[in-house]
């Protein structure tokens, strides 16, 4: 009893620490957010009750509703309180561009740290000299003439692609097609990237696949879970097993392929069995590894960040075009058009560089499609200092959400901004905007660095969908709602018919 005495004193007082340093944390985002435009909260709560009970499509309704209500008084940014967090977006591309550009302000938000077990300090998240190092190191992989020798891979995945729905052309069955981009994407990636055929196309169950969809899922439920965010509770609830069973098959997917590319390298067949211009990104890797720039974990780290960050953003992005054409026919039947004038009218030919650039209108319709639903939901930054924005004071510790669904929604910039337009991107349009309104990518200093390989990949492969495919809905279009997770996933899919064209 003695002993029992001193510990329940000294436990008493931990937890009386917790709630006193919770509440100055809660007072502290109090007075700040009350400067800043933003609903009204409660003073403990904050603005807890409008996020409680909403499907997370609900919860980007509500505030790009509140965001057009800010626009429209003339402010620039808004803020949402949660208890003893400020959480703060930009609304206007002006307002954006304050921070992206920042040289400083480089850190990603609280939400990042979920992915730190599987991507550890890659150039997701990594900050100063690492980050400016290795972005300066990685920046030539994907150089335009690097892009250029990935064309064979983008093309040959896009023919097995199409070759696999062909049997749902054939009996007229409804597909889902995202699965199949999916799978499809996987084998782009790895074997651009990594010199490796994993074959997911033809093999539906990989092990990596599921490890993907597992991880990002858990995602969604963390940040929507508060017990979650004990670290004890997280152990205790078997969320800790689950995260680290998904991230040892995810870590000895990509760790298998370094090891195999390595060993192919040292032995002098990697050149027999792939193309030396289509494994640039984990060649130069190993070259940096073996002069000491990069150590082992560095290279996985780096590894595992693009395989995360070029293969559900390119599957998310390249789904919801296909959705957008499906449920735009006129759109589709021009893509169509386009092609058969630049690329031929044999469905089966490859799609070159040079013909990919000139495809102007398929261009403008994927950057539409982004812009209705972009790939990733937010890009969250974490202040490190002080900073002023449009007359705002965000303290330190804020977080800034940049969201494109905010962004991209602005009535003030795109007119009628539900409506499927590809040509707010022709040119002129384009000039009368701010380059900040339009960030699909993220932007400014820590921009996707890549971007433009992600674009060709899907341009590719759309444009083999649409040569050989008419895609038809068989659902509403708000009837499968972006899933807000790590990058915005169809909550029913992308289930369309396809009839062929030739």
């Amino acid at each position: 009893m003695a002993l029992l005495l001193p510990i329940l004193i000294a436990f008493s007082v931990l937890v009386l620490f917790s709630i006193l340093k919770k509440l100055q944390s809660i007072r502290k985002a109090n007075y700040y957010g009350s400067k800043i435009p933003g609903p009204p909260g409660h003073w403990l709560t904050g603005n807890m009750s409008m996020f409680q009970n909403e499907t997370s499509h609900g919860l980007i309704k509500m505030m790009q509703e509140e965001a057009r209500k800010a626009r429209d008084q003339g402010y620039s940014v808004i803020r949402f309180l949660l208890p003893g967090q400020l959480l703060v977006y930009p609304i206007t591309g002006k307002a954006t561009a304050k921070i992206l550009e920042s040289t400083t302000e480089l850190h990603k938000g609280e939400g990042y740290e979920f992915f730190g077990p599987w991507i550890g300090g890659g150039l997701l998240v990594s900050v100063g000299e690492r980050w400016k190092a290795h972005r300066k190191l990685i920046t030539p992989s994907f150089h335009f003439a690097k892009l250029e020798g990935y064309f064979d891979v983008f093309n040959q995945e896009s023919k097995i692609l199409v070759d696999c729905l062909e049997k749902f052309s054939e009996n007229g069955e409804t597909v889902n097609l995202h699965p199949y981009i999916n799978r499809c994407t996987l084998d782009v990636i790895c074997e651009t990237a990594m010199g490796t055929k994993v074959n997911a196309q033809f093999n539906h169950e990989h092990p990596y696949l599921q490890a993907v969809e597992g991880y990002t899922a858990m995602m969604l439920e963390y940040g929507y879970s508060p017990l979650m965010w004990n670290p004890f509770l997280f152990w205790l609830f078997g969320h800790k097993k689950r995260q680290n069973d998904f991230c040892y098959t995810l870590k000895k997917f990509t760790g298998d392929i370094i090891a195999e590319r390595k060993a192919a390298l040292e032995s002098g067949e990697a050149e027999k069995s792939t193309s030396k211009r289509s494994m640039n990104f984990l060649d130069l890797l190993l070259s940096k590894t073996e002069s000491n720039v990069f150590t082992e974990e560095d290279l996985r780290q780096e590894v595992d960040t693009f395989m995360f960050g070029g293969h559900d953003t390119t599957t998310t992005s390249c789904s919801w075009s296909c959705w957008n054409l499906a449920h735009n026919p006129d759109v589709q039947q021009k893509v169509y058009e386009e092609l058969v004038k630049v690329c031929g009218d044999d469905p089966n030919g490859d799609i070159s560089y040079e013909q990919a650039n000139q495809l102007n209108y398929l261009d403008r319709v994927l950057r539409e499609s982004k812009r209705i639903i972009a790939p990733v939901p937010a890009v969250e930054r974490q202040l490190q200092n002080e900073m002023e924005i449009d007359g705002y004071t965000i303290p330190a510790g804020a977080n800034i959400s940049i969201s494109p669904f905010i962004l991209h929604r602005n009535h003030h910039v795109f007119k009628n901004p539900e409506i499927f337009d590809p040509d707010r991107f022709l040119p002129e349009e384009c000039a009368k905007r701010h380059p900040y309104d339009f960030v699909p990518f993220s932007a400014g200093v820590k921009n996707c660095i890549g971007q433009k390989f992600s674009i060709l990949n899907e341009k590719v492969m759309v444009a083999h969908l649409v040569r050989n495919y008419r895609i038809e809905p068989m659902l509403k279009f708000d009837e499968s709602l972006p899933c807000f997770e790590a990058v915005s996933k169809p909550s029913r899919g992308i289930p369309v018919k396809l009839i062929r064209r030739i």
